[in-house]
């Protein structure tokens, strides 16, 4: 072979293996990028699955008093005939629209983990601080409508013991502190539905129709200074000299307590 075939054929190999060596830097160029390219997703995924369990309490809290406050937004007070909760002062007592904004403006930059970033520190803070003013403007208006409800049907139920021998009387009596019981538990806490709701006052239809039925044998006057102290309090004047005498006589004048609203 001559020294010119030679030298083609060295040139050719040394051409196929540069072939050879570009086409496998570039497969493994590409691999890396892949690579590179699914650590960014990763890195992504758990940013927005650590941002999901920050605020996934705070949010949850707020739909739920948030849920209760509507509700009840649309119950309304027998006597008053308004809705037995008010309305809410966003401007006064929370607005997080502001600072959601601004956490969605720092989160779309990629600037920084936004995890960790001030703007979404401020907005689990102010959706908390927002869940918990609203949920104690509705638990107070709530307590104090059951309140009232309680005014209409509560007596002190150490006055049973005078009729308790009574078989027939018994049984009212009992039935009156079993409803007081689910009365009570039903409404410790802010209703989720309006089946809860309904539930709630058709016990306190039930204990208005039980009280009637109850037979204390006090004086009436008696009977609405008893049913005044266990609701909202009795006024000054209800304190009559009747009242002062079935007091000391059938109960313990030293239980009661005066006090100035």
């Amino acid at each position: 072979m001559s020294e010119v075939s030679n030298s083609e054929a060295v040139t050719a190999n040394t051409s196929e293996e540069i072939n050879v060596f570009a086409r496998r830097s570039g497969e493994f160029k590409a691999r890396l990028e892949r690579h590179q390219q699914l650590e960014k997703a990763q890195e992504i995924r758990d940013s927005l699955l650590l941002v999901a369990r920050k605020i996934d309490t705070p949010a949850k809290k707020l739909a739920q008093i948030l849920t209760s406050y509507l509700l009840l937004r649309q119950v309304y007070d027998s006597v008053s005939g308004e809705p037995i909760v008010g309305l809410f002062d966003r401007k006064t007592f929370g607005h997080p629209q502001a600072l959601l904004t601004a956490f969605l403006q720092q989160y779309e930059a990629h600037t920084y983990d936004v995890a960790q970033a001030q703007e979404f520190t401020l907005l689990v803070l102010e959706i908390e601080r927002l869940a918990s003013a609203l949920n104690e403007h509705t638990s107070t208006a709530w307590r104090e409508y059951i309140c009232t409800l309680k005014a209409q049907w509560e007596v002190d139920q150490r006055l049973f013991s005078n009729l308790a021998h009574q078989e027939g009387q018994r049984k009212v009596q009992q039935y009156y502190i079993d409803l007081v019981a689910q009365f009570t538990n039903s409404s410790r806490g802010l209703p989720k539905t309006a089946d809860e709701v309904e539930a709630i006052i058709d016990l306190h239809e039930q204990l208005c129709h039980q009280r009637d039925a109850l037979s204390l044998e006090v004086p009436e006057d008696v009977n609405l200074f008893l049913k005044a102290v266990a609701g909202q309090g009795a006024t000054l004047d209800m304190l009559t000299e009747k009242v002062r005498t079935w007091l000391a006589n059938e109960d313990d004048p030293t239980r009661y307590r005066i006090k100035r609203l």
